[in-house]
């Protein structure tokens, strides 16, 4: 009895092991059939199996890589982490879920996820472990990259928004709230249009049909409005943006604000521009200046031989034409530069200066000029300077004013609050002309702005401006294009100072 039973306990032994090692061929078939990288260890924590996957991966033999010998292909940076997580583990047969690089059979380290489970036979006995890995590493990358880049978007001073192909806004960084005022939550599910004007909302429908053809779109500059509506002038780069399936679904826009460089850019243009213009009126001003004396002398002499009386009046109507040439050519392009300084005067011996120079234009247009001098304070200013402002108000006055038209000229003692009360003198040339509509007021001042199609430099109110500043006076101007009831208003304030200060300003100085 004892031997029977002795005879089927080996009988069942060797068929146990023949059963053992089969299961273990059809494991190692499935393994290999599988793109997931597996590897087997026992009880003594050493690998003795890894399957097609791995070795394909890591380019070497079953046999190079049992026992420890994988560690070999460990990042040296992981190895120790990674230990310390196996062996931990391992011994309390616990799962475990690590990331480390393995290295390529190319050469290059890859980031691996390598998740380990306890292996247990059919009666409880613990056998091991087993693992799958998955290559992570493009994964890994795209994450980084993509931390990297919700980084840079997060800290960019420029405003970078993303939409779909409907202009609807599907993100909005902290650049776009600071140039905006939209904050992201205000601006995500809205549209575009919202901070485009509404001249140029037309400009979305041929961006977004841009982005739909897979085009880029780089360095537009345009206009944008913010939550106030104030305009901002930005360059725009407008990028398509594709799902993983390689379909464009949105776009990518990354705005900058310009304006200050817009600025900057125009001051130069500027600059140059009055660079320009004042070599050329030197040279016209030099040109002119010696027939105009010549000129002049021979209508001098011509006035004090003539004998009939209606021949001295020609003369000396071709006398005062003579003076207003010579003060224009003076004063060309507001180049003038008064060579006598600052001394104390009075506004309206300028405007009386000023009245026969005016006088034929006025005649021919059947226009009237009224003056009205009332008190009349004596300041310290440069009186060419008050002529030139006075002539130049004066000629804007008769080419807006039509036939039959009417100038006001007023001179009065005047008092202004500027943080402190100022006593000074005011001008006011007043015209019935046609008026200035309110949308370009606000560009009167600036250099070479003009409505005067024909004669116009767009230079006369900007030098008045910067003559009335030089003096530390104001500038103001007032006007209605209302019909019937138009008309145009500058007043001038010019404060009373003293010589030293007068001199500390600057105005013994040439303009």
């Amino acid at each position: 009895m004892k031997t029977t039973t002795r005879k089927r306990s080996k009988t069942d032994q060797r068929g146990a092991g023949r059963e053992s090692g089969a299961s273990d061929l059809r494991l190692r078939a499935v393994t290999d059939a599988m793109p997931v990288m597996i590897c087997m260890s026992g009880t003594d924590k050493l690998c003795y199996y890894f399957n097609k996957s791995w070795l394909d991966f890591v380019g070497r033999t079953l046999e190079q890589e049992q026992g420890n010998r994988w560690a070999e292909n460990v990042h040296p940076d992981d190895f120790d982490r990674c230990l310390q997580i196996y062996v931990s583990s391992f011994d309390a047969r616990h799962p475990f879920e690590m990331e480390y690089r393995l290295r390529h059979h190319s050469g290059e380290y890859r980031w691996i996820l390598d998740h380990g489970v306890p292996r247990y036979a059919s009666d409880g006995t613990f056998e091991g472990y087993v693992g799958g890995c998955l290559d992570i590493h493009d994964q890994k990358e795209a994450a980084v990259a993509r931390q990297r880049l919700a980084a840079i978007v997060e800290s960019s001073d420029d405003a970078i928004v993303s939409k779909d192909l409907r202009g609807v806004v599907t993100s909005w960084n902290p650049g776009a709230e600071k140039m905006f005022g939209w904050t992201a939550e205000e601006m995500i599910g809205r549209s575009i249009l919202t901070i485009i004007p509404p001249e140029l909302q037309g400009d979305e429908e041929r961006i977004l049909a841009t982005i739909a053809r897979g085009e880029r779109i780089e360095h537009f500059d345009t206009v944008r409005v913010t939550k106030t509506g104030k305009r901002v002038e930005v360059s725009l780069t407008v990028s398509p943006v594709k799902d993983e399936a390689g379909r464009i679904v949105g776009a990518a826009k990354i705005a900058r604000d310009i304006t200050q460089q817009k600025k900057a850019e125009r001051a130069l243009r500027t600059t140059e521009k009055l660079a320009s213009v004042g070599r050329l009126a030197a040279t016209i001003a030099h040109e002119m200046n010696n027939p105009l004396e010549a000129i002049t002398n021979l209508v001098y002499l011509a006035k004090h031989a003539a004998v009939r009386p209606d021949v001295q009046e020609y003369l000396r109507g071709a006398e005062e034409e003579l003076d207003r040439v010579a003060h224009l050519t003076r004063q060309t392009l507001g180049f003038y530069r008064e060579t006598s300084g600052a001394r104390p005067m009075t506004v309206s011996s300028a405007v009386e200066a000023l009245a026969p120079v005016f006088a034929s234009r006025s005649r021919n247009k059947g226009i009237t000029i009224v003056q009205e001098i009332e008190q009349d304070p004596e300041i310290y200013a440069a009186p060419g300077e008050i002529r030139q402002l006075v002539a130049n108000l004066l000629a804007n006055s008769i080419d807006a004013v039509g036939p039959g038209g009417r100038i006001r000229v007023r001179v009065s003692a005047a008092t202004e609050w500027s943080g402190r009360r100022r006593r000074g003198v005011r001008l006011t040339v007043a015209d019935s002309g046609s008026g200035i509509p309110r949308q370009i007021r606000p560009q009167l001042f600036q250099p070479f702005f003009t409505t005067k199609k024909d004669v116009g430099t767009g230079l006369g109110l900007w030098v008045c401006q910067s003559v009335v500043e030089k003096h530390g006076g104001a500038i103001r101007l007032k006007s209605s294009a209302a019909p019937e009831k138009s008309w145009t208003a500058f007043s001038v304030f010019l404060p009373l100072q003293e010589h030293g200060a007068r001199a500390e300003n600057g105005l013994t100085k040439a303009v």
